[in-house]
């Protein structure tokens, strides 16, 4: 399984990607703002990182989130990731589709329809207007086998 990692190179705000959905975007979808919340606030439902939530119905949303690392070495640079989720739900639709069972995750998703293209056109709103460089990093399973074999081809 591959998985990407979006690296923004200006370090934008998470204002500047507000900015940028908004302007390529328009009012086509709805956007909330949450900052970086103190530990204790986040305990309590807090934002743990800069985000905003592309919101197109109740069932249809994304997350996007900033994070900075920090790092006392210099050595190791500090860089800003961007975090794309979709598993976010209204709250009342979350609180229905965890009680109503199999037959009513069906039923809602054909209320809302199963696939929406805010997914992607907000992911390549950012790509395409942001300075991102973007790492492919192998995970699972088969990674393991394939560093394994690429250790004994450099031994060989």
């Amino acid at each position: 399984m591959k998985i990407e990692l979006y690296k923004a190179v200006d370090h934008p705000t998470i204002e500047d990607v507000e900015k940028v959905l908004k302007e390529k975007l328009g009012d086509k979808y709805e956007y909330k703002l949450k900052k970086k919340a103190s530990l204790a606030a986040t305990m309590v439902g807090g934002a743990a990182q800069d985000q905003i939530t592309v919101i197109k119905n109740a069932y249809h949303r994304t997350v996007v989130g900033l994070q900075t690392t920090s790092s006392s070495s210099p050595s190791v640079p500090k860089y800003t990731t961007i975090n794309f989720s979709e598993a976010t739900l209204a709250g009342w639709l979350g609180f229905l589709n965890n009680q109503v069972g199999f037959i009513g995750r069906i039923v809602i998703r054909l209320i809302y329809g199963s696939d929406s293209e805010i997914y992607d056109e907000v992911r390549n709103t950012i790509k395409d207007n942001m300075n991102i460089e973007i790492e492919v990093h192998e995970a699972g399973l088969g990674a393991l086998f394939k560093k394994k074999k690429k250790e004994e081809a450099v031994e060989a």
